[in-house]
């Protein structure tokens, strides 16, 4: 059965001489891993730019089953954007944004309003005038929201903030996942989004803090080009 829907690129693999498998979050079927054939070969390599990190794409889908590798009719751009394949820090951002994605999303699990919410931040990176250098944190955090682990932000005057718990408290722990002192305030002004300038230093702790705050919530993500993106994005 032929069913149409739109989708984000988020990455490819190689799947045989002339093939790939690329992963694509759809409106109306979750993430998808769709077979696409010969698009390695020599005279159609134009074609993998398809499957960059944050391409729009209309698709029409061969779905004879609920699970595994998908197969393809139609595929082609919805939205061509000018920035994002071009500036380095927007790219950048893009493959980290898709990679935590990858991380996060399971497979057949339709999310409109996780999906809408991408779509919101790849506008946002292809038209601002410029991107801020805690862009990254501030999608790390929103996207807790949609994961179901959002910090609390009741109390967030008080000393602590319990990452198991997700919320602020008073005192220490018998545990060790907690933050205070400078990680705290930095926690806090992404939290509520305060206009803060954050030394690149202390961005790495908070990308470390907020890793160990999702993998408590049982998401890992390991391996992330994450470093590369905070060291590059501007100062």
């Amino acid at each position: 059965m032929l069913q149409k829907t739109k989708g984000i690129a988020l990455h490819y693999y190689k799947y045989s001489e002339s093939s790939v498998i690329a992963k694509i979050f759809t409106q109306d079927f979750g993430l998808q891993s769709i077979i696409i054939n010969g698009v390695r070969k020599k005279n159609a390599k134009s074609k993998l730019g398809l499957f960059r990190p944050f391409t729009l794409l209309e698709l029409e889908l061969y779905k004879k089953s609920k699970t595994g590798l998908k197969r393809i009719k139609e595929i082609s751009i919805s939205e061509i954007l000018e920035k994002i394949p071009k500036d380095i820090n927007r790219s950048l951002l893009a493959v980290f944004i898709a990679e935590v994605l990858l991380k996060v999303l399971q497979e057949d699990e339709k999310d409109d309003r996780l999906f809408n919410y991408i779509k919101t931040i790849i506008s946002e990176i292809e038209n601002s005038p410029e991107i801020r250098n805690t862009f990254p944190l501030e999608f790390l955090f929103d996207l807790t929201s949609f994961l179901g682990f959002y910090p609390s932000k009741i109390n967030a005057d008080l000393p602590y903030f319990d990452l198991q718990n997700g919320c602020f408290a008073e005192k220490e722990f018998l545990h060790n996942h907690f933050i205070n002192g400078k990680n705290l305030q930095n926690f806090k002004a992404i939290l509520f989004k305060e206009k803060k300038n954050i030394s690149q230093e202390n961005r790495k702790k908070l990308l470390l803090i907020l890793m160990d705050y999702y993998k408590l919530h049982h998401y890992e993500l390991k391996n992330l080009k994450s470093h590369t993106v905070i060291e590059q994005l501007r100062q």
